[in-house]
């Protein structure tokens, strides 16, 4: 090796030695020992106010340490952080207050923190018990212990024989956990809760299945799921359109289909004394078609018509009876103007009204 080599391979090894020694120095002057990286608040008020926690450090090297910056993941965080530098041994605090004004239900926020020993992120985490008037933008349904975003399920339209699922969120406003159990429903709806059990100030979901196989009916469904909370029992109310599907039918079914035909549009009861006797009236439904009209239901939900109507399946060319009653005694405002739906096996109109309508003196 000659004497060139040699002295480049000194100096490289010198370099090496002393970048060596360098980063030593740094790592042993810049240290820090963090006592706790999470604060869980556990379940509070709201209407307490704004709560806090305290983050310490230890420097626990040879040199000083100053907290560079401590940035929040949201604005309802907020750090605050020593300026002065911490000398070696020294403890420090990283104050963290949290505000959970309008902000119910549990949450989890992060802070970064740099320092010149290098970066840390905390974390705090709680639910906040909403207060009343917080959880009512959100949840406005009152049922004791659970509030409901709405105060009924609403299934929609559903063809049948086809099964929907929709949710139904709640939150619990109690301090305690509650475990909330079906106690009454229809068979063809069933109910499942995701928690099982929901803890203080969390939300729950009901998830609801309605199997449109298990009713008879058609049309607008209307019932109720009976619900306990181990504190208060209440009812739920749901709601579904239950529809006949129509889609697999050929040119040549159709054209061979029922055709159901009604004998007026509306029915008018004309001046109607409210003290006077119930008085029935006449619509007549016909099938026009070349096959045989099923009538799946004849109904109304207005409150002093009742409906009935006198055959359920009509042969091509034949008539059937619906018969209206109206009862003065049952109406509350001073027009009649009720819709009475027929849902037959018509796929062109499966679904058709008419109106009852009068003048109640």
């Amino acid at each position: 090796m000659n004497k060139y080599v040699r002295i480049e391979m000194k100096r490289f090894l010198i370099f090496i030695c002393v970048a060596a020694a360098g980063i030593s120095a740094a790592m042993a002057g810049q240290s820090v020992e963090w006592l706790s990286f999470r604060h869980n608040f556990g379940a509070f008020d709201e209407d307490h106010g704004a709560v806090s926690c305290d983050f310490k450090f230890v420097n626990t090297g040879d040199e000083p340490v100053t907290v560079v910056a401590a940035r929040a993941s949201c604005g309802c965080t907020q750090p605050d952080y020593p300026r002065d530098p911490v000398a070696p041994g020294d403890t420090a605090s990283i104050a963290v207050v949290y505000n959970p004004e309008g902000r119910p239900g549990r949450f989890r926020k992060t802070i970064s923190v740099e320092t010149t020993a290098g970066k840390t992120r905390l974390t705090i985490e709680g639910v906040v018990i909403g207060s009343r008037t917080s959880v009512a933008g959100q949840y406005p349904v009152d049922k004791g212990s659970l509030k409901f975003r709405q105060g009924a399920v609403m299934f929609g339209q559903i063809v049948k024989p086809h099964m929907k699922t929709v949710y139904a969120d709640a939150y619990n406003r109690t301090p305690d956990s509650l475990r909330v159990r079906v106690v009454g429903k229809p068979d063809y709806v069933d109910v499942n809760f995701e928690p099982a059990m929901v803890g203080p100030g969390e939300q729950i979901t009901m998830i609801c299945f309605l199997r449109t196989a298990g009713t008879d009916n058609w049309g607008l469904v209307e019932d109720s799921i009976r619900l306990s909370t181990g504190r208060e029992e209440f009812s739920l109310p749901f709601t579904a359109i239950v529809k006949e599907d129509f889609s697999q039918l050929t040119d040549d079914e159709r054209a061979k289909a029922p055709v159901a035909r009604l004998s007026a549009a509306a029915v008018d009861y004309g001046r109607i004394e409210r003290g006077s006797k119930p008085e029935m009236r006449e619509v007549t439904i016909e099938n026009c078609g070349k096959s045989t009209l099923d009538i799946r239901r004849v109904y109304t939900v207005d409150r002093g018509v009742d409906v009935a109507v006198d055959r359920k399946q009509l042969k091509k060319g034949h008539s059937a009876v619906i018969k209206l009653t109206v009862d003065p005694s049952q109406l509350t405002d001073n027009m009649l103007n009720a819709r009475v739906s027929v849902i037959t096996n018509d796929p062109e109109n499966p679904v058709q009204t008419f109106r009852v309508v009068g003048e109640v003196i």
